[in-house]
């Protein structure tokens, strides 16, 4: 009798075991919310960043208050794409952002001179050649080569500039597409299209995740100094217009 008991309390040990087992595995599949704080990056920046994460919120809710069957499990298996792009989002916003010298403790060109201020070096550098002239060759030419070095770190300051310009309408460009996307799931929620709207959906993520990347591409090498503004100003800067699937006539 007592082995039975023993037998019967190892048993239910091994199913407790098992069921948490098989509850671990269900949550490390479970997909998660891009975790984004549209307070981590500065402004322009930060309203794309919360519009993104409204957009993710809101889409969780369609999902959730969906009716149980094949187009909520299609939508289900959108939420990794939708929250690795909402990611992504967060991700550019913040390379956006030190294009522009702000760092990721909050500072803002820290010890660095503005375009104005450079432009205002050169001023007086051209004043101070003039004054020189043939007087002093030695230090005219100390000075061409100061006004080389101060003119070449302007230009990158306004390459960097013009990269972030092009950057934020080409990112507000995909939160614009995103947020539609997800506008358009809501309303085909109260039709009956849900299918459809679910396979538009999957499209218009597919596309925002090709932008996405070539976004990333034109980007380049920002650590190095270097971006490439040809792939960046290639890219669309106005959403399409593609309106929800139109209800069929009964």
């Amino acid at each position: 009798m007592l082995a039975v008991v023993l037998g019967a309390g190892a048993w239910v040990g091994r199913m407790a075991v098992a069921v948490a087992a098989r509850a671990r595995r269900a949550r490390a599949a479970r997909p998660k919310p891009a975790d984004v704080d549209p307070w981590s990056v500065p402004e322009p920046w930060r309203q794309l960043v919360r519009q993104a994460v409204a957009a993710q919120a809101r889409f969780d809710e369609a999902v959730t208050d969906w009716a149980p069957g094949p187009t909520r499990d299609r939508l289900v298996s959108l939420k990794p794409r939708l929250y690795a792009e909402v990611e992504e989002v967060g991700s550019l916003a913040h390379r956006g952002a030190t294009l522009t010298g702000w760092t990721p403790g909050g500072t803002t060109s820290a010890g660095l001179p503005s375009a104005k201020q450079l432009s205002q070096q050169l001023g007086q550098i051209e004043v101070e050649r003039r004054t020189v002239g043939r007087q002093s060759p030695r230090r005219d030419a100390s000075l061409a080569r100061t006004e080389e070095a101060i003119a070449a770190q302007l230009r990158a300051l306004r390459n960097a500039e013009d990269a972030a310009g092009l950057v934020h309408d080409r990112l507000r460009t995909l939160v614009a597409q995103l947020d539609q996307a997800v506008t358009a799931l809501l309303v085909i929620g109260i039709e009956p299209t849900g299918e459809a709207g679910a396979d538009a959906l999957a499209g218009s993520l597919d596309t925002i995740l090709e932008q996405i990347t070539a976004l990333q591409q034109g980007l380049a090498d920002t650590s190095s100094g270097t971006v490439d503004l040809g792939p960046l100003a290639a890219l669309p800067s106005a959403p399409p217009t593609q309106p929800p699937p139109a209800s069929p006539t009964p």
